[in-house]
């Protein structure tokens, strides 16, 4: 698995934005243009943009689908470098939940602020 240092933040700030980083990387749109629908979305479901439930009801409007956390077999998680080297298919688009963070690994290439790469995976999302 390769990382790549990656804001799509369009001041290239260090924030707490990684819903809209990663969304907006997933879905090949721009920060703002994502941040705006996300909140007009959002507001729609009476909920706060980057609550899971909005993210994810988004996500789901845009074709992507919610899997469960992937086990081994023994019941052990998967970390991020893990998930993009044994699960993550080519020329696919996964947007991973972990602890606090979204990130997004796009063609097995882990794409973010900061390298993620040890972190357990949570649900993940991927297009249908």
């Amino acid at each position: 698995m390769e990382f790549v240092k990656y804001n799509a933040n369009p001041k290239g700030r260090k924030t707490t934005d990684c819903v809209i980083r990663a969304l907006c990387t997933a879905l090949n749109d721009s920060w703002e243009n994502t941040y705006r629908n996300l909140v007009d979305y959002s507001i729609r479901q009476g909920l706060m943009c980057t609550e899971k439930r909005a993210f994810t009801f988004y996500l789901n409007a845009k074709g992507y689908k919610m899997e469960k956390m992937p086990k081994r077999g023994d019941n052990t998680r998967y970390t991020v470098q893990q998930f993009a080297n044994e699960i993550a298919k080519p020329k696919t688009v996964y947007i991973l939940n972990l602890a606090n963070h979204l990130t997004v690994i796009k063609d097995g290439v882990l794409l973010d602020t900061w390298n993620c790469s040890q972190k357990y995976v949570g649900n993940y999302w991927v297009i249908r």
